[in-house]
């Protein structure tokens, strides 16, 4: 009776066999497996070995994996491909080839005076309709790279639908839309059936072109209304069902821009129908963007983030302009509305999706509009410009200790509200250390640069003690450095008095840094130091009697020669 070990290899021996016989594995592995080892030398049988079950063959670690690997059939074994860029310019190059040969053609038959106009037409139809068809055939053998064709003969299509009527005036514009809708509708059933983004492209640039070329009158703007809002909520359906963002993107581009040029283009009549419809779209394509992040559990990410928050600031704008120019009082209300639209939107979104941070870059488009919509309407429109330093100021130091009090810091959501408040405490802080006679409309400028001061200063404490907040802790620094100074001017003038606050506010800060062992807050001193020092060099003493320049000088050289005594204590003291 054979042992275990032949067994086994007589089991392999025949499985290596049917796998040949089947394609599964070629005859040169099985040249090249090594062979069995040699038989071992009998064993006695166990006891009852005539009952035990035939044992089955195990395949090693690396046999298994080179089964996973392996194909199951030849049908399944795919050559390997070009780079699919490469193939997609190069299909994309006889599409534009071929689109150019049916131009050329027809150009050539019009001069001739071969075909009459609507032959032409015909010809140009056939031409598409049968791309298409040749693409369908195509799409057994590669379905992807056969969609190219479908994809020419739509666009030869819209392009015979256009020149019917805007060329040839064959076809009245409510025939040359009924027509474009009919292709529109062709292209949504070939996207669906290829399975390819390419259709859906041609289908929106060539539904949304369609009220440019054809060029709306004032009176036909509700009908623009309604044919570009039907055409967001099918193309919105769509994304939904097939799970590309590309398909409801490209329209929301379309929709916004090419609605404004035909209201442009008509004359600029009837601005409440063009705010209304931009609201809508804002409806329309926010509704889509946060039921696809729930539905396909794709939250938004990257360039599709931006092209999103491009259309919100796009949106703002347009709405922000036309309501300025008719109706300026209600301009502010209605970009805080929007806001808060979107604010309720992303949260249900949120809700939905049972996250409880920010769902991908969603959470920074909101935050990012929000702000600039709140900013835009409270501090630029209904803040009085007295106010306008206090009011940045308060914003500024609230929303920096709302930061601070974040159990996650590196959450994105929160700091688009924070670069905001950010850049309207620097304007106002600019305004008022280089306003010049501006400064006088400004409510308290003198008290107000002593508290920007005093916020400053705390903002340095706290990032200076932060790993990422090192690097802006300078700046910041010297930024009240400068307040104080500009304080000192306005509240003591420009004579000797301001020297010598200044030279005794360098040696407070020096000892503040030995104290607090701070050699950045020290070496910032020096600073204050030569400003006070040049002050009385080049100005004071030009301009003052002998005693006062005795006691000035007297003055600026106890306050150098203590402040280079301290700053020598504070260098060995951060050294040691």
């Amino acid at each position: 009776m054979l042992d275990i070990t032949e067994r086994l290899n007589n089991f392999e021996q025949r499985l290596l066999a049917i796998e040949i016989k089947l394609g599964i594995t070629s005859e040169s592995l099985a040249v090249q497996r090594p062979p069995a080892p040699p038989a071992a030398r009998p064993v006695p049988p166990p006891p009852n070995t005539a009952s035990m079950p035939s044992a089955t063959p195990r395949l090693t670690i690396s046999e298994s994996r080179d089964a996973e690997r392996r194909p199951t059939s030849p049908s399944l074994v795919q050559t390997q491909r070009e780079p699919v860029s490469a193939t997609q310019l190069m299909a994309w190059g006889a599409g534009i080839a071929l689109l150019l040969a049916a131009v050329y053609f027809l150009k050539l038959v019009y001069d001739v005076g071969w075909l009459t106009p609507d032959r032409q037409l015909g010809l140009a139809g056939l031409t598409g309709i049968g791309l298409i068809a040749t693409g369908i055939f195509l799409a057994r053998i590669d379905r992807e790279y056969a969609a190219y064709l479908p994809a020419l003969g739509l666009v030869i299509l819209y392009l015979t639908a256009y020149t019917g009527h805007l060329y040839y005036h064959l076809l009245s514009s409510q025939e040359a839309i009924v027509a474009v809708c009919a292709i529109t509708l062709a292209g949504i059933w070939l996207g669906g059936r290829f399975d390819h983004s390419v259709f859906m492209v041609v289908a929106a640039t060539g539904v949304y072109l369609s009220p440019l070329l054809m060029q709306a009158t004032p009176n036909r703007l509700m009908d623009v209304v309604i044919y570009y809002t039907a055409w967001s909520l099918l193309f919105s359906y769509c994304a939904l069902h097939e799970g590309r963002r590309i398909t409801y993107m490209l329209p929301m581009i379309f929709a916004l821009i090419g609605f404004d040029i035909v209201w442009r283009l008509s004359g600029e009549t009837d601005w409440l129908l063009a705010v209304g419809y931009q609201a809508i779209q804002l409806i329309v394509f926010a509704s889509s963007a946060a039921a696809f992040s729930v539905i396909h559990r794709r939250p938004l990410r990257g360039f599709d983030g931006a092209v999103h928050g491009f259309a919100l600031i796009y949106f703002y704008g347009l709405e922000y302009l036309v309501l300025h120019q008719h109706v300026p009082q209600w301009a502010p209300i209605v970009g805080l509305c929007s806001a808060v639209l979107l604010l309720v939107i992303y949260f249900v979104a949120r809700a939905a999706l049972k996250q409880t941070e920010a769902s991908g870059v969603g959470g920074v488009i909101v935050s990012s509009y929000c702000s600039i919509a709140v900013v835009h309407a409270v501090f630029f429109e209904w803040m009085p410009h007295g106010l306008f330093v206090w009011a940045a100021l308060l914003a500024g130091v609230g929303v920096g200790f709302a930061y601070s009090q974040l159990p996650n810091k590196k959450s994105l959501t929160f700091r688009p509200v924070l670069i905001i408040a950010g850049l309207l405490f620097c304007v106002s802080y600019l305004a008022l250390l280089l306003g010049g006679n501006a400064r006088i409309e400004i409510t308290m400028p003198t008290a107000a640069l002593a508290i920007y001061a005093l916020a400053l200063y705390g903002g340095y404490y706290g990032f200076s003690r932060t790993d990422g907040g090192k690097g802006a802790s300078p700046v910041i620094l010297y930024a009240g450095h400068f307040a104080v100074m500009d304080c000192a001017a306005q509240a003591f003038g420009s004579g000797l008095t301001l020297s010598m606050v200044w030279a005794v506010f360098a040696v407070a800060v020096m000892i503040i840094a030995m104290l607090a062992k701070d050699k950045l807050l020290g070496q910032s001193a020096l600073l204050l130091f030569a400003a006070a020092g040049f002050k009385v060099l080049l100005r004071d003493l030009a301009t003052s009697g002998s005693l006062p320049r005795v006691l000035t000088l007297i003055v600026l050289a106890v306050s150098l020669y203590a402040g280079g005594w301290l700053y020598q204590s504070l260098v060995r003291k951060t050294e040691n």
